[in-house]
């Protein structure tokens, strides 16, 4: 009877989720836009490429890492008062590889702004596309692409 019920424990035990290939861009992607929902200009420069090209169909191209950071931190993170939140729409996140390179991770993304001790509100959504590059050292993004940027509402 013992023997029984261990069998069954383990016949019942959830499978353990086999990784995907994906699993560690995802999280490359995931701590870069946490870094940026947080404004911590430090660890988006870790998972940006030094030669990064980040193109914005509102404020054009922005070109080297220091750049980008500087960028990121006048913009979004610049205004007193302001908090600025990214996020992906759920199930629209798509990763394909790029042999020899690493892979592009895209989407949509929804910004939400929160401004002083007003209520977070939807500003609005775009597309996006990242071209993250795989070394030894780990993924950075190389290319970013976002754009078809439209209001709440």
């Amino acid at each position: 009877m013992e023997m029984l019920t261990i069998l069954s424990l383990v016949l019942a035990a959830p499978a353990a989720r086999t990784p995907s290939p994906n699993d560690a861009v995802l999280a490359a992607d995931a701590a870069f836009w946490r870094a940026f929902n947080q404004c911590d200009a430090a660890a988006m420069g870790r998972l940006l490429a030094a030669d990064i090209e980040f193109y914005h169909d509102k404020t054009g191209l922005t070109a080297g890492r220091d750049k980008v950071v500087e960028s990121l931190v006048k913009g979004p993170c610049g205004t007193p008062g302001l908090h600025v939140r990214r996020e992906e729409v759920a199930g629209s996140v798509a990763v394909d590889p790029v042999p020899g390179l690493g892979a592009i991770v895209s989407g949509v993304h929804r910004f939400y702004a929160k401004q002083g001790d007003a209520a977070e509100r939807l500003d609005g959504d775009a597309r996006f596309a990242v071209v993250w590059r795989k070394s030894d050292t780990g993924w950075a993004m190389a290319r970013v692409l976002s754009y078809a940027h439209r209001p709440a509402g």
